[in-house]
């Protein structure tokens, strides 16, 4: 995935376990790029993701029997991995159409969708939605990313409780990391979360994401995040 808006925490409201020494899924990432612009949307029906797609299988029927045989979504993610990296000869489905951790994190949000009634909740719920043109830049990529997910922030109308609630940030930043000035700590906590673990909160929870977000953009959502406090 290109450098550009992306998710800042890993979506929370149907994380997946992951496998021994493996991130967490990232479903707001793995919804951005399911539903982007020459991506699977364009090919398949997924309900929760709004997509209507005719080219290739209709997702929500491919998975309901194995749904009601009481498939896992760990297998639904495996099952969907493993069709996004081995196409079949003469597919319609270009190869590489994502790779590594982002080919993890769409076969991740279908698994948590596909034949699941009902409509996505919190954060993931606007992960792709832009915001009106005079929103802020941060605010932008705060919704658009899914970040809810896993944060409460008043400001959005989100409640996520996977990662520590954003609402007074610049108090908690300066507590919680007094030597580093508020803006220092929450762009650390953006592209190097593991620098300070939260109490209360795992360790590798949150992915780096340095190397998802440009540095105008993380230094847009600090601004942003630290402006809702003062």
């Amino acid at each position: 995935m290109s450098k550009g808006m992306a998710a800042v925490a890993v979506a929370g409201a149907m994380v997946l376990a992951p496998g021994c020494g493996e991130e967490q899924p990232d479903l707001a990432n793995g919804k951005l790029l399911f539903t982007g612009e020459g991506r699977c949307a364009k090919c398949h029906i997924l309900e929760r993701a709004g997509t209507g797609g005719l080219v290739g299988p209709n997702l929500d029927e491919a998975f309901k029997q194995a749904r009601r045989d009481g498939l896992g979504e760990r297998t639904i993610m495996d099952i969907v991995r493993g069709q996004i990296g081995n196409t079949r000869r003469n597919s319609l489905m270009p190869e590489d159409l994502v790779t590594g951790d982002d080919a993890r994190d769409v076969a991740a949000y279908v698994a948590s969708a596909a034949a699941v009634p009902g409509e996505d909740a919190g954060g993931l719920a606007q992960a792709g939605r832009p915001l009106p043109g005079d929103a802020p830049d941060g605010k932008r990529i705060f919704n658009a990313a899914g970040c809810g997910s896993c944060h409460a922030l008043a400001d959005v109308g989100t409640a996520g409780n996977t990662g520590p609630r954003l609402d007074d940030l610049r108090a908690a930043a300066s507590t919680r990391k007094p030597e580093l000035a508020p803006e220092q700590y929450v762009k650390e906590s953006i592209v190097a979360p593991n620098a300070l673990i939260v109490a209360g909160f795992p360790r590798d929870l949150m992915p780096a994401y340095g190397d998802r977000l440009t540095d105008e953009e993380v230094d847009a959502l600090v601004e942003y995040l630290l402006g809702l406090s003062g």
